[in-house]
């Protein structure tokens, strides 16, 4: 006679505060494989309404424009875990629109703070939230984010200098828009990797020494922001990397005003830096990078760029947003991408033809010496014209003579690339697509794919969208007469 055996259901008798920590950690890695244990009982299908990430926007629902009903549902949110005494891992606040949230403000975060947060977000958007005292005892914080606040003076020391003196387990801070901060000196974070300073105002001074910082990101004040006048000299802000260099991978700087010495001191002491970014920064003029390291490149929205000297010798990727064109020493044979955006001032124009010789056989000289046996193909595309041209075989290139030009160099490394790339050109709805050579084009073939859409009729049968159809006819018609491309250059009626 075979014996029964009373199986125990393990799972629904564990202890709730096992079941919520099993939640909790799942939830970390796979949010969906977190939902799908409330299906267990209902004691996991209550445990998991109690997830340990909390996040409100004030703006994601009409019925939040009203201040009491905002606060009494992140009152009614909060409610349980203080019942239960359960830890949550983030409490995010995101788009807060009323000044008088101010003092439920410090009653949350003080909840927050007893419940062992480890990720803080305040993104307000209608005031300066003043940082209360109560952020001290955030000893499990690793990820602090603010936005519009308001650092005082306490016991004649900074707020911020003190918070950071007093939470030494962040990894990762972010301070954007904040008042009250005027030398910052980032220390004791040991375990600090991602820091971010974005527009604060008043900032004069960053000092950082964190000895595993692996990314910096600097936003200074534009200068569109200054009450008084447009001048550089009021935006002073040194930056000064003591410690963290030799792990630092990634940086990046906006409406810095670090001076070209500054700069070359700084980088040269970046031995780990893979991904370098400057946009708009307003004092430098003649860069010097010297990396073996370096990744990839960025140079965006420089008006009064002169010179660019770069020693990149394992550089991949560049992009560039500017009207000048500064890098011509610049060996791009190891790039595997680049993307050039050549843009004029607001005020200037631009006649097909009216371009500078110097400038314009500097960028065809710079465009032909990519590697293209890579499997590299070279895409020139012209807004104002609505035009784009393909080389997928780069021996004779020949860079339409204009100032006002985009310029992609990608690989095509897989299927899913291709589709992926045309996608992009068909966005940009171009009047004229011309491809090199356009014999047996793979992306002639993606294109004709892309473009050929079915309908169905009154009858059921599938027929071509008439839209459709004239797109096609347009894209066969500019390939089949690109066989005289050199005349596409030189009529500028072919590019109007």
């Amino acid at each position: 006679m075979a014996e029964t055996v009373d199986v125990k259901d393990r799972i629904t008798e564990l202890p709730e505060h096992i079941i919520y920590h099993i939640i909790r950690r799942v939830g970390r890695y796979n949010l969906k494989e977190a939902a799908r244990t409330c299906v267990l009982s209902k004691t996991w299908n209550r445990l998991w309404t109690l997830r340990p990430g909390l996040m409100f926007n004030q703006c994601s629902h009409k019925s939040f424009k009203s201040l009491e009903k905002f606060v009494k549902f992140v009152d009614d949110s909060l409610e349980p875990y203080v019942k239960e005494n359960l830890s949550i891992d983030s409490f995010i606040l995101r788009q807060l629109r009323h000044p008088e949230l101010a003092s439920h403000l410090d009653r949350w975060m003080k909840v927050a703070i007893k419940l062992n947060v480890r990720e803080l977000e305040i993104n307000s958007r209608a005031l300066y939230y003043n940082v209360p005292d109560t952020i001290y005892s955030g000893k499990t914080l690793t990820k602090l984010s603010l936005r519009r606040c308001n650092f005082e003076i306490d016991n004649s020391t900074n707020k911020l200098q003190r918070l950071i003196s007093t939470c030494p387990f962040i990894r990762d801070l972010k301070l954007d828009c904040c008042r009250g901060i005027r030398n910052l000196h980032v220390f004791g974070l040991v375990n600090l990797e991602k820091l971010e300073l974005s527009e604060c105002e008043g900032l004069e001074k960053v000092q950082i020494q964190a000895p595993n910082l692996g990314k910096f990101v600097y936003v200074g004040m534009p200068l569109y922001k200054q009450q008084k006048k447009r001048e550089v000299e009021l935006l002073p802000c040194k930056i000064d990397i003591l410690d963290g260099y030799k792990t630092l991978e990634i940086l990046s700087l906006e409406a810095s005003t670090m001076t070209d010495q500054q700069f070359e001191h700084q980088c040269s002491k970046l031995s780990s830096l893979k991904e370098l970014e400057l946009r708009r920064c307003y004092t430098m003029k003649n860069i010097v990078i010297a990396s073996e390291k370096l990744k990839k490149f960025s140079l965006l929205h420089w008006m009064k760029l002169e010179q660019v000297k770069m020693l990149t010798p394992n550089l991949m990727e560049f992009n560039f947003v500017g009207c000048n064109m500064p890098f011509s020493t610049m060996n791009p044979y190891s790039l595997e991408e680049a993307d050039l955006d050549f843009q004029l001032p607001t005020l200037s124009k631009s006649y097909f033809g009216d371009v500078d010789t110097f400038w314009y056989n500097n960028l065809e000289d710079f465009v032909k010496k990519f590697n293209y046996s890579k499997g590299l193909i070279l895409v020139i595309h012209c807004e104002k014209n609505k035009s784009i041209l393909i080389y997928e075989d780069a021996r004779e290139i020949l860079v339409p003579p204009t100032r006002e030009l985009q310029l992609l160099i990608i690989p095509m490394k897989t299927p899913t690339h291709l589709e992926l790339f045309v996608d992009d050109l068909m966005s940009w709805d171009p009047n004229i697509i011309s491809i090199v050579p356009c014999t047996d084009s793979k992306i002639l073939q993606a294109l004709q794919q892309n473009v050929t859409g079915n309908v169905e009729t009154d009858n059921g049968e599938p027929k071509k969208a008439p839209a459709v159809e004239h797109r096609l006819r347009r894209l066969k018609a500019s390939n089949s007469n690109y066989r005289h491309k050199k005349e596409v250059f030189q009529s500028p009626d072919s590019w109007s």
